[in-house]
């Protein structure tokens, strides 16, 4: 708090001032003596300030970003921070400081913030009142909504199921909210990656194995991961990397419900309920005779396809704020992103889908250390480039945004046709062609064509 560049000030629960850094009295211009054991109510009365963060913040019971003025001519940007006991009781507010040059700028894009900070808070909160096993799952995009109301269903039987996906989605995150909606909540899931395992270990890692099966095998044996799992659930992750003569034996498993250790002759008898997962396409594995027809149905018995992060828009912003959340209450670090860092995330491919964006707004918050991240800072830090399928045109994670500066003293038809051309860009990029493009904005493709060449140079964008 002493060597912080941003003003601090620590309040308690009555509204009383009782802690501030030495850089609160450089982005205030007030002294110590004009804060310390004073009520900020009484700071309002004498004009000190015009309002405060604090009060607000210990009346809503929960944070509060706003612009304050300060009887010297200075305004500086106030988040406080309410501060709750174990009982869910405020205890004390942190706040900090940072004096702005561009206030009025900041007041437009803050009260933006605060809508959208208070909307994603009240649908986290939802979040938070349902069933203990979805806390972590942030779904409104009505894309990811079907994959739980899926996954929900099916929990409550034991069918096999296969829940497919690109790397990064949340595969295993779906895995654990069925496993924990079924009644085998209170016993073992075991999770297994196929692909990481040598193939000369895994038949002796799933299976176990008879004493003395094979040179180096254990005396006493080792029983294996189903028989672990028995009565439970067990994952078999990265499924389209085993090998086909294991796969013979996992087709027993699902056919017989029992298995035979490695150098053992009498079946075992197992309970365990299969999840399968992969990022691969089991389909074209079966064409390149890579994986058992026979297999893949008994595998897909109810397939559940968890959609990429670019084809769950309405999860992006709502994902960073919970991943933001999650790193204040990790790392103690408190940071706001602009409303332009936002839409960029909204326009940008994600090719690593929820796993890079958490490790995206993570490294922006531990990096900056600005209170308020912006464009900027993911130019300076992030370096991310993403190529435009349709054309290869290299486009910056940086967006072109219409500013009011732009709209000034245009006509209204003008300002129309920019917005329109501003749109077009924006879906053209999230749908991978002119007809699905057409059908979200509710146009025929042939309006959609004539729009494209009245407002692109490019034409490869009709291709």
């Amino acid at each position: 708090m002493k060597h912080s560049l941003t003003g601090v000030v620590i309040t308690n629960n009555d509204g009383m001032i009782i802690e501030v850094n030495p850089a609160f009295e450089e982005q205030t211009g007030l002294t110590t003596n004009d804060y310390i054991d004073r009520l900020h109510r009484n700071l309002i009365v004498e004009e000190i300030i015009d309002q405060s963060a604090e009060l607000q913040a210990l009346k809503d019971e929960k944070p509060c970003t706003l612009v304050q003025k300060i009887y010297n001519g200075r305004e500086v940007l106030v988040t406080a921070i309410p501060i709750k006991n174990k009982h869910g009781e405020i205890i004390k507010v942190v706040s900090h400081i940072l004096n702005v040059t561009e206030p009025n700028q900041l007041k437009n894009e803050i009260s933006q913030l605060e809508m959208e900070h208070d909307e994603v808070s009240r649908q986290l909160e939802d979040l938070k009142n349902n069933k203990k096993e979805i806390n972590s799952i942030v779904a409104y995009d009505m894309n990811m909504k079907r994959v739980l109301e899926r996954a929900k269903r099916v929990a409550q039987h034991d069918s096999t199921v296969l829940v497919y996906g690109e790397s990064g989605v949340g595969k295993e995150v779906i895995v654990k909210l069925i496993h924990e909606n079924s009644n085998r909540r209170d016993l073992p899931l075991i999770k297994v990656n196929c692909g990481a395992i040598p193939n000369e270990l895994l038949e002796s890692e799933l299976f176990g194995y008879e004493p003395g099966a094979f040179t180096g095998a254990s005396p006493k044996g080792k029983v294996g991961l189903f028989e672990q799992s028995s009565k439970g659930t067990i994952l078999l992750d990265e499924i389209g990397e085993i090998p086909l003569h294991l796969q013979v034996k996992l087709l027993r498993v699902l056919q017989e419900f029992e298995i035979t250790r490695v150098g053992g002759i009498k079946p075992i008898k197992i309970g365990t309920r299969v999840i399968a997962a992969t990022n691969q396409n089991l389909e074209k594995l079966i064409q390149k005779g890579a994986f058992r027809e026979d297999l893949y149905y008994r595998l897909n018995i109810i397939p559940i396809h968890i959609p990429p992060l670019r084809e769950r828009h309405n999860d992006i912003v709502p994902l960073t704020y919970h991943f933001i959340n999650n790193i204040r209450k990790k790392y103690g670090v408190n940071k706001i992103f602009s409303k332009e860092v936002l839409d960029n995330f909204q326009n940008y491919h994600w090719p690593g889908n929820v796993r890079e964006l958490q490790n995206m707004v993570e490294r922006l918050c531990i990096m900056v250390e600005k209170p308020i991240i912006t464009a900027e800072d993911i130019k300076n830090e992030m370096k991310i480039k993403t190529a435009n399928e349709k054309d290869g045109v290299e486009t910056s994670l940086e967006s072109v945004e219409i500013t009011s500066n732009q709209l000034k003293f245009k006509p209204l038809k003008e300002q129309m046709m920019m917005y329109e051309k501003q749109i077009i860009e924006r879906t053209l990029k999230d749908f991978p062609s002119i007809r699905t493009a057409a059908k979200a904005l509710a146009i025929d493709a042939s309006t959609l064509t004539r729009k494209i060449q009245k407002y692109f140079k490019n034409k490869k964008l009709l291709e």
